[in-house]
């Protein structure tokens, strides 16, 4: 019984984990325009799983960090 919870976890807990990490990642990143951010946001939030995924493989490695000053 505690391991077919721990799998049903697992399962619903693993497709959030790139999705928070793009909400977070994204407002630190440097886009060509704030509408271009604002859509990546929207994307990933509309659709958890493959938005994120979306962004970290396609997006990610076009943008640059923003400095920290």
């Amino acid at each position: 019984m505690l391991f077919k919870f721990l799998v049903i976890m697992v399962l619903f807990a693993v497709p959030i984990i790139p999705t928070f990490w793009a909400i977070l990642d994204i407002p630190k990143r440097r886009f060509a325009t704030q509408r271009q951010k604002m859509a990546w946001l929207f994307l990933v939030a509309t659709l958890p799983c493959v938005g994120a995924i979306v962004y970290i493989l396609f997006c990610r490695r076009h943008t640059e960090p923003l400095e920290t000053s």
